[in-house]
């Protein structure tokens, strides 16, 4: 403990406290723990932690993870009776980090040991990105003097300046060679459809906060893009993606011309500080230097028809080819004009499991392939994302099948992508002109529905666009606009199907499962609303929701004496995105349920990037959750990795369980499944489990637990609580 005053040095201690309390400069003291026991004001206002919330912490739960190591190191040192003073940065309470320069001395008790360490910070915050902001000037600077590739040159500066403002999201626009349109420049953190939607906007006085600035020639700040009238043409698609603020400012040439307008958008309503207009400011003034650099016309033209990452005509030369195309058909002898309308299967898994680096590379074979299935006339270009387009001019229907064919068995060999090989399938949709529609976007949405259809029907094939379409179109636009509004509206609910013991016959936890009752559709089946989540990225906000009402019920079982588990499945795009972890610590520390208790269910799909994986479980398991590859089996895992995984259970795919009792084939695989895992020291899960000869099965080859309809269906929780077996999981007191 701290030395604490006698009488005699009272005085003297009250003359330190004070100083202590009263420096402007964050002041604190430690146990030899590292947790904190006295913490100032100015040490308060600089963390957003109260002094009683500080007084419960380790230093360590407030550092940024990138000086957890460094940190721990100095702390060492100062135990081993040494001051330090080293730079460091930490999380403020809300999230933001906060650069310091923090000086650290031992504090010795009468004795002469060392009993805690005293010591006080000072904000560099503001210092620590100029000195970010001057490195990032010298290095556009350097890149522009020796060449380096244009587009480079832009994300450079865009990542130079979301570096510094760590929030915003930037993007740079080119005025085009007509003078009338801004065009694609750089916005590598924009949401790549976001991005290829606003490329070609006119500038004029009404077209967002980007087409003004360069029309009136001054700085537009819109600090909330939902409500602000310049954003009354963009806003939805704006909104769909989550950008609420938009701050853009004209880049001008030497004679005050504008080349470009430089745009910083916010997640949240917000509006610029004076260092955030300095900010804006030197963005521009780099990108001025680096458009006057690089300005040639053929180079500005080319970057507004054409994608940068494969070099095909982008949508806007390729809707201009279309509009030629029609204006010079002429019907007869039944040749026609064809559109298709192509789209990776899975792609997102690719690019989330590999990396973009490993997606964008294979893009471009992609994209090369392709242009080997065409003729000479035919042109194909990138939409956006996985998303290709084809126009083929005087063409018989049985030639369009002929040259869809090729490219579906071109596409079918394998990839060899920086060191990965890798299987891709496209599904592809195809409209006629004129029996589909009269100009390119009707073509194009019709050749995007036929394109669903033939993904519904297996993928890694085509379908052409048939009216009848078009009602399945609309089904499912009305289901992702109602799913928009259903956590609002208070429309989920969760069912749990129970898990039993088989050796007991008791159960020994529940698996969560989602439910939709809508007042306009009624009860849309998961089956339908959450492959739409995954597409539209609504998953994230659900998955969460799922996990919170889970935790909740949990804690609510516990406190009324229950005794299970419960199991929540997480998609592919849940397992990937950044923020998993800390929103199911949050969700636990929220509810105070015990993570043993809790199993995060994963599909075998999920774990193709091995390493990547690995790590994103281990810090799962770090939490205390337990880890569960659900559908086994059926994926991609193989034993070697297995034993990598830190998981603790297997469920048998019930595809499996199906026929386990005629067929000798799914016998011999949940056997085999079910040995392996045993030898690994995991659990199994059987699924799917109907008949009582299944279960007898199970039994026999020593299944540890099971779920399926001959138990349970899944219940709402008023139902499950009166299943006889659910009410034996009640404890006694």
């Amino acid at each position: 403990m701290l030395l604490r005053p006698n009488t005699n040095t009272n005085s003297l201690f009250n003359i330190y406290k004070s100083l202590f309390d009263n420096n402007t400069d964050p002041c604190y003291a430690m146990d030899l723990e590292g947790t904190f026991l006295l913490f100032n004001q100015s040490a308060v206002d600089m963390s957003g932690y109260t002094s009683e919330e500080a007084t419960k912490m380790s230093f360590v739960s407030i550092i940024d993870d990138e000086y957890v190591d460094t940190s721990m190191n100095y702390f060492n040192k100062v135990l081993a009776g040494n001051r330090v003073k080293f730079e460091m940065a930490m999380r403020h309470k809300n999230g933001k980090k906060i650069e310091l320069s923090v000086t650290s001395v031992p504090l010795f008790d009468h004795e002469g040991q060392i009993c805690g360490i005293v010591g006080m910070a000072k904000e560099i915050t503001e210092q620590k990105k100029l000195e970010t902001l001057l490195a990032g000037q010298n290095q556009v600077l350097e890149m522009i003097a020796k060449g380096s590739k244009f587009t480079d040159v832009l994300a450079s500066i865009i990542f130079l300046i979301e570096s510094v403002s760590e929030e915003s999201l930037c993007s740079i626009l080119l005025v085009d060679k007509t003078g009338e349109r801004l065009v694609h420049g750089s916005s590598p953190n924009l949401p790549d459809k976001y991005s290829t939607y606003i490329n070609g906007i006119y500038i004029g006085p009404n077209a967002g906060s980007c087409g003004v600035a360069a029309h009136s020639k001054r700085t537009v700040i819109v600090s909330d893009i939902a409500t602000d009238p310049l954003w009354s043409d963009y806003k939805e698609i704006a909104l769909q993606y989550g950008l609420r603020a938009s701050w853009s400012s004209p880049v001008f040439d030497n004679q005050q011309e504008v080349l470009g307008v430089f745009a910083m958008y916010y997640k949240y309503p917000s509006v610029p500080t004076e260092r955030d207009k300095e900010l804006i400011n030197e963005a521009t003034h780099l990108t001025s230097l680096a458009i006057q650099h690089y300005k040639a016309e053929e180079t500005i033209n080319y970057m507004a028809f054409h994608d940068d990452l494969t070099n095909l005509p982008n949508r806007r030369l390729f809707s201009e080819k279309v509009k030629e195309a029609i204006s010079r058909h002429k019907d007869g002898n039944g040749r026609m004009l064809a559109l298709m309308y192509l789209d990776l299967d899975r792609f997102k898994l690719i690019n989330d499991s590999l990396g973009h680096n490993v997606g964008d590379a294979l893009l471009k074979e992609v994209a090369y392939r392709v242009r080997k299935c065409l003729r000479d006339t035919d042109i194909v270009s990138r939409q956006a994302g996985d998303e290709f387009t084809i126009l083929l001019q005087d063409i018989l229907k049985i030639e369009v099948s002929s040259i869809a064919q090729h490219i579906i068995e071109s596409l079918a060999k394998p990839f060899m992508v920086k060191g990965h090989e890798i299987f891709i399938t496209p599904s592809i949709g195809i409209s006629f002109y004129p029996v589909d529609g009269g100009d390119v976007d009707d073509l194009i949405t019709k050749a995007d529905i036929a394109m669903y259809q033939a993904k519904k029907e297996g993928r890694n094939t085509y379908q052409f666009y048939d009216v009848k379409l078009d009602k399945k179109t609309f089904e499912r636009l009305e289901i992702e606009n109602e799913l928009r509004k259903a956590i609002d509206r208070d429309e989920f609910s969760l069912h749990y199907q129970p898990i039993l013991n088989l050796c007991k016959n008791q159960v020994t936890g529940v698996e969560a499962l989602i439910r939709w009752n809508n007042e306009k559709l009624g009860t849309v089946s998961p089956a339908q609303f959450i492959p739409i989540a995954e597409e539209t990225g609504m998953i994230i906000t659900i998955g969460e929701w799922i996990f919170s009402t889970a935790c909740k019920q949990l804690k609510k079982w516990e406190n009324e004496g229950f005794a299970l588990s419960i199991s929540v499945n997480i998609s592919i795009r849940q397992f990937y995105q950044p923020n998993l972890i800390p929103m199911i610590e949050s969700i636990l520390k929220e509810t105070n349920v015990s993570p043993e208790y809790l199993t995060i269910e994963i599909t075998e799909s999920m774990t193709m990037d091995v390493e990547t994986a690995t790590n994103i479980l281990q810090d799962l398991k770090e939490l205390g959750v337990n880890i569960s590859i659900d559908d086994f089996g059926t994926g991609y895992s193989s034993l070697s990795y297995l034993k990598s995984f830190p998981i603790d259970y297997l469920k048998i795919d019930q595809s499996f369980i199906r026929d386990i009792t005629k067929s000798k084939g799914d016998e011999s695989i949940a056997t085999t499944i079910l040995l392996m895992a045993h030898n690994l020291g995991l659990k199994v899960i059987a699924e799917g489990v109907e008949t009582k000869g299944q279960l007898e099965m199970l039994k026999k080859h020593r299944c540890d637990e099971a779920q399926g309809y001959l138990f349970s269906k899944p219940l709402p929780v008023e139902e499950l609580e009166q299943f006889d077996k659910f009410k034996e999981t009640k404890t006694t007191t």
